[in-house]
């Protein structure tokens, strides 16, 4: 599997003196299947957690028409 691309990383405060970081990477996992991963830590996931989603290349076509659609995002090309 190829090295993820960091696509987001923030920070947010959780109270009043904690911070908690996310970062959003994207991998490629087939030839038409990416795997988009979040990592939390901070207080909310105590050490640490991580979750991902597979999308194919049509679904991701689908997210993105649903995204322009429905969200009013119309900067995202297809």
């Amino acid at each position: 599997m190829e090295e993820p691309v960091v696509i987001g990383h923030d920070k947010f405060k959780i109270g009043e003196d904690e911070t908690a970081k996310r970062e959003l990477r994207v991998v490629k996992v087939h030839d038409d299947v990416i795997q988009i991963q979040e990592e939390v830590h901070g207080i909310i996931a105590l050490v640490g957690a991580s979750s991902s989603v597979n999308i194919k290349k049509d679904e991701l076509k689908q997210l993105i028409k649903i995204a322009k659609e429905k969200f009013g995002w119309s900067d995202l090309c297809e």
